[in-house]
C-alpha cells in the first residue's frame, strides 16, 4: 500500500486556514490577602491552555490572545497556600486575585525553587500525562519513540534505545530525575535502565545542548522527571496492572506520596514496579528466548524551609534479558544462509517464559542528593550529588565447564562493573535589568572493571567541566549566549594484541558554545533559532574494543587512534498556536568533524563462541540534517486529528556516499474521537493511528550484510475511558498493535537480519488513582 506524504501537508494547510483567532487580554495583579502588599515572582497558570507565567515586581501578570471561556487559575507564591480560582472571560479585563497569605500554617515551607522555567531556545517536545497514560508498560525507547524527530534503534522486539534525528547512544542523553545516566551505554542493546513507570513529565529537547547538560548533547536531551514532591498535606496513590498479550507480558506498578501538616517541609514518595513477558509472537512465529524479568523500585524525601531545602533519591532497576538465540550461529556456512532465508531455524518454537542463553542481567542503582538555598527572591545556589552504579553480566550460548556442572556455580563470560560519581553546582538569577542566567562547574568520575573474556577494558575516567549562561528578555524578543570548557582524562588497562599489559592515556579538551534566539512577533506564533558547537571524546569502546559482542550477535573492534568529534549545528523551529490548532516545524543541519561510527565490514569471522558478522569503529566528516513536522486540531467538540512526518538525510564525505543506519522516512496520521462525558463515564476517547514506513534506500553501497527491508504500514487501535465509582476514578486503556499483523522488519532493528518484527497485540492497562488523605483545597469564583 502506498502512501502518499501530499495528504499529510494538506492537512497542515487546511488546519492553518480554519485556525480561530481569540484576542482577549486576561490581566490581573496577584496580592496579599491579608496586607494587600502586591506579590512579586508569583507563579500563575491558565490550566486549560497549559500556559504559566510568572509576576513582575508590581504583581502584575497578562495572557494575551485568550478566547472567551471558563478557565482555572492556579496561584502560587512562597507563603501562601496554592490556591486556584475559577475565572469566566468574557471581555479584556484587568482583575485583583488576593491570595491567602498562610502564613499561620505555611511560613516555614519553601516553593521559592518551582519559578516558572523561561521556555528553552531550542524546541522542547512534551509527552503529555494523557500520553504516558497510555504508554504504561512499555520500554522507554518505546515511550520516547511517540516525540516527533524521535525513532529506536532496537534489538529484537525487546530492547530498544532512543534515537533523535538519527544520533543516539552517547550523543543523546538521558537526564533521571535531574541526574546524567551512566552505565554500559555503550552496547546498542544496552536499553536505558531506567523505569519508565516512574517518568510523569517526559520532555524531549532537540538540538546541540552541550552548555547546561554537558559537552557530548549533540542530538538532544531527554529529560525523564517524576511529579514534584508533594507540598501540601495529604496522601495520594496510584495502582497500575498492564497487559500484553503478545509476549504474554504482565506489569504492575504501586506509588504512594504525601506530607504531613505537623510536620511543615517534609514530604515523601515511595514507588515500585514488576514485569515479565515471554517469547515475542511475529505473525508466523515465536522469536526464541526473547523473555524479559523486571523489578524495580525507588524512593525519595524531601524537607523544605523557607529559604533552604534539601531533597534525597533513590532508585534501583533490575533485569534479566533473553537475547535471541536464532542471531548466534555455529559455522560460517549457517550464518551465511540465516542471512538469506527468510525465517529464523528455530522458527517451530513454541511460546515460554524461560530465559536461557545468550542472556543478561543487569543492575542499576542511583543515589541523588540536592541542596539549595535562596540568597534573595532572585538569587539562588543548588548544590547537587548523584552516586550510580551498574553491573551486567552476559552469558554466551555455550556448553556449560564440567566445573559449572558439577558445582552449579555459572559464572558470567562477561562480567562488567561501572561506578560513577557525579558532583554539580549551579548558581542562578533571575530577572536582573532584563537579563537571567547561571554559572555552574560539574566533575564526574568513572571507574570500570571488568572480568571474564575481553570486550572493553578496565579504565579510569575524570571530567571536569564549568559553563556560564545569560539570557536577555524581552517582550517578544529573547536571546541567550553559552560558553562551556570541558576536560575529559581516560587512563585504560589492558592486554595489547601482543598480550602484553598495557596502560595507555588519552586527554581530551574543547570549547563548546551556544546561540540561541526566540522571536515572538504574535501570542501565536514562535520561532526559534539556535545554533553552536558540541563535542565529545571517543568512549573506550570505540577505543578498544575487541571480541564478541554478545548482545547483538557481532564482532566489533575499536581504534586507539579515534579523534574528538567536533559537530557544527544549527536547528531552527515555528510553533503556531491557537486553542483549535498547534503546528509545529522542526530543520536542523548537524556539520560533524570526525564522526565516529560503526561500520558493518561484509565479513564473517568464526570464533569458538560461533559466527559472527564484524564491525569496526571507524570516522569520518558527515552532515546529518532533517526536517520534524507535527500539527494537532481540533476539529470540532468531539473530533481531532493528529498527524506527525519525519525526513532524516545522512551523508558520509569519506566515502561519497550516504550515512549508515539512518531512519527511514516515515508519517503518522491519528483521527481521535472524544465521547460525551457523563456523571459516571468521562474521557471516553477512541483512536486509530496509521504508520507509514518507506524503505530506506539511502544507504552505502556494498556495505551491509543485507540490504534493507521493504516498506511497511501499520494501524493501531486505542480505546480509553475514566469510569467513577462515586468518588473512586477507575482508568481503563485498550489498544490493539499491529492491528492488520502485518509482516514487517524494520531497518533500525539489529536482528532485523535473522527475524520479522513483533505481530499483533492486544494491550490492556487499568490505572487506580488513590486519595487517602487531602484536605479540601480553597478554590475562588471570579468573573470577568
Amino acid at each position: 500500500m502506498k502512501f502518499n506524504l501530499k495528504i499529510v501537508i494538506l492537512v497542515f494547510i487546511s488546519c492553518l486556514a480554519k485556525a480561530q483567532t481569540c484576542n482577549l487580554s486576561f490581566r490581573g495583579c496577584i496580592a496579599d490577602a491579608d496586607n494587600g502588599e502586591h506579590l512579586s515572582f508569583a507563579i500563575v497558570k491558565l490550566v486549560e491552555l497549559d500556559k504559566t507565567l510568572q509576576t513582575n515586581t508590581e504583581g502584575e501578570f497578562e495572557f494575551q490572545k485568550v478566547c472567551a471561556g471558563n478557565y482555572k487559575l492556579l496561584v502560587k507564591h512562597f507563603g501562601c497556600r496554592d490556591t486556584v480560582y475559577n475565572v469566566t472571560i468574557k471581555n479584556s479585563k484587568r482583575i485583583t486575585f488576593k491570595l491567602p497569605h498562610a502564613a499561620h500554617n505555611l511560613n516555614e515551607i519553601d516553593i521559592m525553587d518551582k519559578r516558572v522555567e523561561i521556555k528553552s531556545t531550542q524546541t522542547e517536545s512534551k509527552l503529555s500525562a494523557e500520553e504516558l497514560e497510555k504508554l504504561k508498560g512499555q520500554t522507554l525507547g518505546d515511550v520516547l519513540k511517540n516525540v516527533s524527530g524521535v525513532t529506536t534503534l532496537n534489538t529484537g522486539g525487546t530492547i530498544s534505545k532512543p534515537m533523535l534525528h538519527g544520533m543516539q547512544g552517547y550523543r543523546l542523553l538521558l537526564l533521571n530525575n535531574g541526574i546524567r545516566q551512566e552505565g554500559q551505554q555503550w552496547g546498542n542493546e544496552h536499553a536505558p535502565e531506567i523505569d519508565p513507570f516512574i517518568a510523569k513529565r517526559v520532555s524531549v529537547i532537540k538540538g546541540a545542548n552541550a552548555i547546561r547538560y554537558g559537552s557530548d548533547a549533540i542530538a538532544g536531551v531527554v529529560l525523564i522527571q517524576p511529579n514534584e514532591l508533594p507540598d501540601t498535606a495529604g496522601i495520594n496513590g496510584e495502582i497500575n496492572l498492564v497487559g500484553l498479550s503478545n509476549g504474554r507480558t504482565g506489569a504492575a506498578n504501586a506509588m504512594l506520596e504525601g506530607s504531613f501538616s505537623k510536620i511543615k517541609g517534609f514530604a515523601w514518595r515511595v514507588q515500585g514496579s514488576v514485569k515479565q513477558s515471554g517469547n515475542i509472537k511475529t505473525p508466523n512465529y515465536y522469536i526464541t528466548n526473547t523473555g524479559i524479568k523486571e523489578f524495580n523500585y525507588s524512593y525519595a524525601l524531601g524537607y523544605h524551609r523557607k529559604k533552604w531545602g534539601v531533597e534525597m533519591y533513590y532508585s534501583q532497576f533490575n533485569t534479566s534479558i533473553g537475547i535471541f538465540r536464532g542471531s548466534h550461529i555455529g559455522n560460517l556456512t549457517d550464518l551465511q544462509n540465516a542471512l538469506t532465508r527468510g525465517k529464523p531455524f528455530d522458527s517451530a518454537a513454541v511460546f515460554s517464559y524461560t530465559i536461557g542463553r545468550p542472556n543478561q542481567e543487569a543492575t542499576h542503582e542511583l543515589i541523588k542528593g540536592l541542596a539549595h538555598y535562596h540568597f534573595a527572591s532572585k538569587w539562588r545556589l543548588k548544590l547537587q550529588y548523584a552516586w550510580q552504579y551498574n553491573a551486567r553480566k552476559e552469558f554466551d550460548l555455550r556448553r556449560l565447564t564440567n566445573e559449572e556442572k558439577i558445582t552449579g556455580i555459572i559464572n558470567p563470560d562477561l562480567d562488567l562493573y561501572i561506578t560513577s560519581q557525579t558532583v554539580q553546582s549551579i548558581l542562578e538569577h533571575d530577572n536582573i535589568n532584563n537579563f537571567r542566567g547561571e554559572f555552574g562547574t560539574s566533575y564526574m568520575y568513572q571507574e570500570n572493571v571488568y572480568q571474564g573474556r575481553f570486550f572493553i577494558p578496565n579504565y579510569i575516567a575524570n571530567s571536569y567541566g564549568i559553563y556560564a549562561t545569560e539570557r536577555y528578555v524581552k517582550p517578544h524578543f529573547e536571546a541567550e549566549l553559552g560558553v562551556r570548557y570541558d576536560v575529559k582524562d581516560l587512563q585504560s588497562y589492558f592486554y595489547n594484541s601482543d598480550k602484553i599489559w598495557t596502560n595507555e592515556k588519552r586527554i581530551f579538551n574543547n570549547l563548546s558554545y551556544n546561540l540561541g534566539l526566540i522571536f515572538k512577533p504574535t501570542q501565536k506564533l514562535n520561532l526559534f533559532v539556535n545554533g553552536g558547537s558540541a563535542w565529545r571524546a571517543p568512549a573506550p569502546n570505540e577505543l578498544y574494543s575487541n571480541g564478541v559482542h554478545q548482545g547483538l550477535a557481532s564482532i566489533e573492534r575499536g581504534d586507539n587512534l579515534l579523534k574528538t568529534e567536533i559537530c557544527y549545528n544549527i536547528t531552527t523551529s515555528l510553533i503556531y498556536q491557537t486553542t483549535k490548532l498547534k503546528l509545529e516545524a522542526t530543520a536542523y543541519h548537524n556539520q560533524f568533524q570526525n564522526f565516529i561510527y560503526l561500520n558493518p565490514t561484509n565479513t564473517l569471522e568464526l570464533t569458538i563462541r560461533g559466527a559472527f558478522p564484524v564491525f569496526n569503529y571507524e570516522q569520518a566528516n558527515v552532515r546529518i540534517s532533517g526536517i520534524d513536522l507535527k500539527g494537532d486540531y481540533q476539529i470540532n467538540k468531539h473530533l481531532s486529528m493528529q498527524s506527525k512526518v519525519m525526513f532524516v538525510r545522512g551523508f558520509n564525505k569519506r566515502i561519497n556516499d550516504y550515512l549508515i543506519y539512518m531512519p527511514s522516512d516515515r508519517a503518522d496520521l491519528g483521527i481521535t474521537y472524544s465521547l460525551k462525558e457523563t456523571t459516571t463515564i468521562k474521557k471516553t476517547k477512541l483512536q486509530l493511528i496509521t504508520q507509514y514506513v518507506n524503505k530506506q534506500w539511502r544507504v552505502p553501497q556494498n556495505t551491509d550484510f543485507a540490504p534493507p527491508p521493504s516498506s511497511y504500514y501499520l494501524v493501531n487501535a486505542e480505546l480509553s475511558t475514566q469510569v467513577n465509582f462515586k468518588k473512586q476514578p477507575l482508568c481503563f486503556h485498550f489498544s490493539v498493535v499491529n492491528l492488520l499483523n502485518t509482516v514487517y522488519r524494520e531497518y533500525l532493528d539489529r536482528f532485523r537480519y535473522f527475524t520479522d518484527a513483533a505481530g499483533v497485540s492486544y494491550n490492556l492497562r487499568i490505572t487506580l488513582p488513590l486519595n487517602l488523605y487531602q484536605p479540601k483545597n480553597k478554590t475562588k469564583d471570579t468573573t470577568s
